[in-house]
C-alpha cells in the first residue's frame, strides 16, 4: 500500500562521542531549573527512560533500529485490516508481553515520581505504554501513546484487560503456550523488542495462531490501546497535552529523540510560548534546535541524583 511508504518509522539521530560529565556544577544547574520552576515544570519521556527496566527502545545507543536495522514494526493501518498482521502482531506479543509486564520501575520513574510528590513537577506526558510512571507512583500521568494493559475491539470500542485476553489467547492456543514452556526450559528465550513485542524463530508459522473475537459484540477485533506507528492521538489526549504543556513554565525531556511529531510539537509549543526546555538525552533529538539546555548524557545518570538533592531540601 502507498500509504506504508509515508509512514516515517526509524528517524535515526547521531550518536554523540562522549558523555557530558555529570558534575556538581550540572547537577546544581539541573537544580536551579527545577526551583526556578518549581510546581510548574513538565516532564516528557520516552522509551530511554525504561531501558534500565530491561524494556529495549527503538533509537538509543543499543535501539532495535539501530542494531537491527532491517526490523519493521506492524503499523496502524495493517493491524486494523489485515488478519495476518493480526496474527503475527498477536503471536509475537503472547511470548512478549508477560516479561513486559514483570517490569520495574526504575530510579528514573522514582525520581519523576519524587519530585512530583515534593512540588517540584506539575505533571508528566510519556511515550510510553509500560505504565510504569504510574505504578513507581507519579499521579498527573498523560500517556501520550496509550498503555499495553488494556485492548479494545475495532467494532464496538469495548475494553478489556490484556492480562484477560492472554488468557483467552492461551486457551485458544495450547500448543503454543507448550512451545513457550519449551523454550523457557532450554533457555532459548526469544530476542525482546520494544513494546512487548519478540522476534520468534523463522520456522514458526503465524498462520496456525488464533485470536479471539470480541466478546460483548462477538463479530470485532482487538487491537492494543497504543497508537501505532501511522496511527494518531486521539483527539482527547492530544489537547490534553497541550493543556499541559501551557500550563507548564518549563519543560524536562528525557530519554528520547523526540522522532516522533506528537512529542515533537509539544518541545515546538513550549518554546513559541518562550518557556525553558531542558532535553536530558544521550544522542541527537529532533528538538535539539528548540531546547534551552541540552545535556549528553542520560536521565538515569542525572535524575536520581537532583531529585534525591532537591527532596532533601524540601521543609
Amino acid at each position: 500500500m502507498v500509504l506504508s511508504a509515508r509512514v516515517k518509522i526509524k528517524g535515526l539521530y547521531g550518536l554523540p562521542k562522549a558523555y557530558t560529565p555529570v558534575t556538581p556544577a550540572v547537577l546544581d544547574t539541573i537544580m536551579e531549573f527545577f526551583q526556578r520552576h518549581r510546581g510548574s515544570v513538565l516532564g516528557l519521556t520516552g522509551a530511554g527512560v525504561s531501558v534500565p527496566s530491561g524494556i529495549p527502545d527503538y533509537r538509543g545507543a543499543n535501539g532495535t533500529y539501530r542494531v537491527h536495522g532491517s526490523y519493521t514494526p506492524i503499523l496502524h493501518h495493517e493491524l486494523v485490516s489485515q488478519h495476518a498482521s493480526r496474527q503475527r502482531y498477536w503471536a509475537r506479543s503472547f511470548f512478549g508481553i508477560r516479561p513486559a509486564f514483570k517490569a520495574e520501575p526504575n530510579p528514573i520513574h522514582r525520581a519523576f515520581a519524587s519530585l512530583e510528590s515534593h512540588n517540584y513537577l506539575s505533571g508528566l506526558i510519556t511515550q510510553n505504554v509500560d505504565g510504569l510512571h504510574l505504578q513507581a507512583g507519579s499521579c498527573n500521568v498523560l500517556e501520550l501513546h496509550g498503555t499495553l494493559k488494556q485492548v479494545k475491539c475495532l467494532s464496538c470500542g469495548v475494553k478489556e484487560s490484556r492480562d484477560g485476553f492472554q488468557q483467552r489467547l492461551e486457551e485458544l492456543n495450547p500448543e503454543w503456550v507448550e512451545f513457550g514452556q519449551e523454550m523457557a526450559q532450554s533457555g532459548e528465550e526469544p530476542k525482546r523488542r520494544p513494546d512487548g513485542d519478540v522476534d520468534l524463530p523463522s520456522n514458526l508459522q503465524y498462520g496456525s495462531f488464533v485470536y479471539p473475537k470480541c466478546h460483548h459484540c462477538l463479530t470485532g477485533d482487538y487491537m492494543p490501546t497504543v497508537v501505532f506507528f501511522g496511527g494518531s492521538v486521539p483527539d482527547k489526549v492530544r489537547e490534553q497535552s497541550y493543556r499541559m504543556v501551557d500550563d507548564a513554565s518549563a519543560m524536562l525531556v528525557c530519554g528520547t529523540s523526540l522522532s516522533t511529531f506528537s512529542a515533537y510539537r509539544l518541545v515546538k509549543r513550549a518554546r513559541e510560548q518562550g518557556k525553558e526546555v531542558a532535553i536530558l538525552n544521550f544522542g541527537q533529538t529532533r528538538g535539539d534546535g528548540d531546547a534551552t539546555m541540552k545535556l549528553e548524557t542520560t536521565a538515569e545518570d542525572v535524575l536520581p541524583l537532583v531529585a534525591a538533592q532537591l527532596t532533601a531540601e524540601t521543609p
